[in-house]
This record gives C-alpha cells, sequence and structure tokens, in this order.
C-alpha cells in the first residue's frame, strides 16, 4: 500500500471538506507526531476514525505488529471504497460514523481497544455527535490505551478532559496548516 500526495487527493478533500476539514492530506511530520505514542509491538488492534485518503492508514500498517488488527470507520463513501482497495490481512475498512465503534468490535469479536486514531474534524461536527463520538471511544479504549487526534485549533480541548484522565497537547508547524496534537489517556 503506498499513500502518497496526489492532486486528485486535494479535490476529494476539498469536496469533502464538511467531512475532511482540509485540503491536503496530512505531511510526514503530522503523521510521525501523531503516532509516535503508540508502542507498535504491543499494540493488538487500533481503530482509525476518518481514514480518509489513507495517508495515517498507511503508516499505521507500515509500523504495526502482524498480529495487529486495524480497524478503519470512514463515513465517505469514496474514501472507504478506496481504502478497500487495499490487501492486508490487518486492515478491516467500515463506511461507517465514528460512533458505532462498538457494533463493529463486536462483529469482529475483539473487546477492546488499545489505542484510537483520529483524523475527525470535531471542530466542524455537532457537539452532541462529538460527545457521543468521544463517548465511544472512551467506552472501548483499554485501560491506559490512548485516543490520539489531531486539530487545527483548539476548539475542542475541553470536549476532551471528561472522557480522559490525561490529556497532552503538542503542536507541529511541519502540517499544512500547522496542527494540533492531543494524546488522551484512559
Amino acid at each position: 500500500m503506498t499513500a502518497r500526495f496526489n492532486l486528485r487527493d486535494s479535490f476529494n478533500l476539498i469536496k469533502n471538506i464538511k467531512t475532511t476539514g482540509t485540503i491536503t492530506p496530512s505531511s510526514k511530520g503530522l503523521i510521525e507526531q501523531l503516532l509516535s505514542p503508540i508502542d507498535f509491538q504491543s499494540a493488538r488492534c487500533i481503530v482509525e476514525l476518518g481514514p480518509g485518503n489513507g495517508c495515517v492508514t498507511h503508516a499505521l500498517l507500515e509500523r504495526m505488529h502482524q498480529d495487529c488488527v486495524l480497524v478503519c470507520l470512514e463515513l465517505n463513501n469514496e474514501f472507504a471504497t478506496q481504502l478497500n482497495l487495499h490487501v492486508d490481512s490487518r486492515l478491516h475498512v467500515y463506511n461507517a460514523c465514528a460512533s458505532s465503534i462498538r457494533d463493529i468490535l463486536d462483529e469482529l469479536n475483539i473487546p477492546e481497544v488499545d489505542h484510537v486514531v483520529s483524523s475527525l474534524p470535531l471542530a466542524l461536527i455537532a457537539d452532541e455527535m462529538v460527545a457521543s463520538i468521544l463517548a465511544s471511544v472512551d467506552a472501548n479504549l483499554r485501560d491506559g490505551g490512548t485516543f490520539l487526534q489531531y486539530q487545527y485549533s483548539l476548539a475542542n480541548y475541553r470536549d476532551m478532559k471528561p472522557f480522559f484522565r490525561d490529556v497532552k497537547l503538542r503542536f507541529t508547524l511541519r502540517n499544512m496548516p500547522p496542527a494540533f496534537v492531543y494524546e488522551c489517556t484512559k
């Protein structure tokens, strides 16, 4: 699976700005910072919310242990179809809302998740849905697991606090636009 920037990706991101929240794929610098807290040797289940064109997905699959499962929930049908073209037995792509994590984990007989990685544009999502997504992440994340989220603003910083015992915030200029990275520990 190779993920590289092309003009078609930007057109798709712009066309779907309400669900993608961006006009360019995530940079290597942002992806490195986003995934740095994950212990890939011990992780056995990672959920990715809003994988879009798959640049974070690709980085996860490159680093993941052979026994780890990656469950991707993508609301945009076009992006989900594109992700399903990649052949990797560890990858499970669902054209589904991020709040439906439990239903999908039940289907796969997975009791809990080690890490949730999210590219969802929370600032563009209704407050009630953000709360529902965060509650779903919290309910399915193992104790000590992490929720890793990047955003282009601090609009949702307070939303994380009720669900996670520790919320760390980092910033990277190595992305267009620059981004905040949330590391939330259960």
